[in-house]
């Protein structure tokens, strides 16, 4: 099972060949697991019609590279 807009998310393009042990686990809790329905990712483009920065992840928080 994978999030619907898993192929136009902008995080997950980016960040999908990360080694950080952080990304790969949001990408396994939020594109790809239990917690796809609580993606912050989801909320902001539905409540702002525009996908949020890349660098936002799926709990809310920017990360900082």
């Amino acid at each position: 099972m994978e999030c619907a807009s898993l192929s136009g998310c902008g995080f997950f393009r980016k960040y999908q060949l990360s080694q950080s042990s952080s990304c790969k686990s949001f990408i396994s809790n939020y594109c790809t697991g239990e917690k796809m329905s609580e993606c912050k990712r989801k909320e902001y483009k539905l409540k702002n019609g525009v996908a949020p920065s890349d660098d936002m992840m799926p709990s809310g928080e920017i990360l900082k590279v």
